[in-house]
């Protein structure tokens, strides 16, 4: 099934097989790991025809900048959009939207996303709906500021040339760095702390006010 890794080993001839789910290595059989009820999987390029993909266009107006970010949950189709924002570059609200999956959501990932069954109950945006707003807020020439991107670009299927991804611009030691953790190193800012989950709102912010910082204490940059 979806989201299991087998392993094979034994002797020629003989098969000793090992399934293991992806999210937290256990066994098929085992009991939901974490909090949620069932074990979940991730399909990091889902569609790797890119069927769904849409791109913004161009149009007689200045570029502007914008701070992304989506929060995600899990389906059986893997990962799908849940909500979406984008902040302009005073860190004010042009689109916060709830989306309702198309497939059925296996884990809300609250702990992490801030998306509840009851915050989703009722909601009719479908991906589509988000990529048509976003069609009419973002031209091609609009730069994009937010972190670990490609991940809310897959998630809104989504392709953008001008982007600025802040988890590549701190990037250091060898790994990406959180954006909780460069936010209070950065901006003495905390983010990501209440119990209810990420707030996109306060994460688009937080990544948009890093690149401020990093352009601000850097020689030769005029802003």
């Amino acid at each position: 099934s979806s989201g299991i890794n087998a392993e094979y080993g034994g002797a020629k001839g003989e098969m000793d097989k090992t399934r293991q789910y992806d999210c937290c290595g256990q066994g098929d059989g085992s009991p939901g790991c974490a909090v949620a009820t069932g074990h979940v999987h991730i399909l990091a390029y889902p569609n790797r025809d890119w069927k769904g993909y849409f791109t913004a266009k161009k149009r007689d107006r200045s570029p502007s900048v914008w701070g992304l970010d989506c929060e995600m949950v899990y389906t059986a189709g893997g990962m799908e959009l849940a909500r979406v924002t984008v902040v302009n570059h005073k860190g004010e609200t042009a689109l916060d939207m709830l989306v309702n999956p198309t497939e059925r959501v296996l884990d809300y990932n609250t702990r992490f996303s801030g998306v509840t069954e009851k915050g989703l109950a009722g909601v009719k945006a479908k991906l589509f709906d988000a990529q048509k707003a976003l069609y009419k807020l973002i031209t091609i020439d609009c730069i994009l500021v937010g972190h670990s991107l490609e991940s809310d670009l897959h998630a809104l299927q989504m392709i953008h040339r001008n982007v600025v991804d802040t988890s590549l611009v701190f990037y250091g030691g060898g790994y990406k760095r959180g954006l909780a953790t460069l936010s209070a190193e950065c901006l003495g800012r905390i983010i990501q702390s209440a119990d209810a989950g990420h707030d996109s709102t306060e994460d688009a912010v937080a990544a948009l006010d890093l690149m401020k910082h990093k352009l601000k204490t850097t020689d030769n940059v005029k802003i």
